[in-house]
């Protein structure tokens, strides 16, 4: 099931509106929850909106770019990741914040797509409205906004393509002992295989 799941790219932007059950959205942060994280830190925070709140979905749609606010205005709900940059034991910069904040991310996404919902993540939001908006900590660092929600039935499906033609291919991001090399398990008997 995670092979169809990692096949098949999923950041639409024709969402349908509907509302997403109380259930369904626990089950995604429930499986955020659960990722792991250096020295247990979990980093990671979410700020929730749903279409029962608007005053806090316009909120963060509010802090979108206009093209990502054009159609994140139909998503079920509006979520705002957070990352906390330094240890709490400590307080020293916890240099893994971003990697493990991800981690959750991922999860999130696995979940919505093993329910057939769909999850939109965007880098164009403005991080100091966030913050006013939100009223959130300096210790806190705005990550992503993710947009999620069920596909409108007029969304037509592209093309299918394979998706090594959107990605790197291994021998790019694959090394061994040297960097920028391909790694020796990349041989043409095993690319044959992948």
């Amino acid at each position: 099931m995670i092979d169809n799941i990692l096949n098949k790219k999923s950041s639409i932007r024709d969402f349908d509106k509907s509302e997403l059950d109380d259930g369904t959205i626990l089950s995604l942060f429930e499986a955020a929850r659960k990722a792991p994280s250096a020295f247990n830190e979990q980093p990671w925070r979410f700020i929730l909106a749903d279409r029962k709140n608007i005053n806090d979905f316009d909120l963060i749609l509010g802090t979108l770019t206009d093209k990502n606010r054009a159609w994140a205005v139909n998503a079920s709900i509006l979520v705002i990741v957070l990352a906390k940059t330094n240890l709490t034991r400590n307080d020293n910069p916890n240099k893994h914040y971003l990697y493990d904040t991800a981690s959750a991310v991922a999860n999130l996404t696995f979940k919505a797509r093993s329910l057939d919902i769909h999850v939109h993540q965007m880098g164009g939001f403005d991080s100091e409205k966030v913050k006013n908006n939100f009223s959130v900590s300096n210790q806190f660092e705005p990550a992503v906004v993710l947009a999620i929600g069920k596909k409108s039935e007029l969304y037509l499906e592209p093309v299918e393509q394979p998706l090594e033609l959107n990605r790197k291919s291994l021998n790019e991001i694959l090394f061994g002992n040297k960097f920028a090399e391909p790694h020796s398990i990349l041989s043409e008997e095993n690319q044959l295989i992948i």
